[in-house]
């Protein structure tokens, strides 16, 4: 919470063999944006996702091979 600030965007690429959690940190809402979910995200392997920040506690996350 409070790291990020609005407009700022984070790539996470899994270039690996293995899935990759993304947890919603503490006093931080993460949405997804494919259906408004909140919560812990998985990323597939090879996957790529993107987590843009509306402000310092809430972020959207969209990307291929999220779960």
């Amino acid at each position: 919470n409070s790291i990020f600030a609005s407009g700022d965007a984070i790539t996470i690429i899994g270039h690996s063999g293995s899935d990759i959690t993304i947890a919603q940190g503490s006093g931080v809402t993460l949405y997804n944006s494919a259906d408004f979910s909140t919560g812990n995200r998985t990323l597939g392997s090879r996957g790529m996702a993107t987590m843009v920040f509306t402000n310092a506690s809430t972020a959207y996350i969209s990307g291929a091979g999220l779960s």
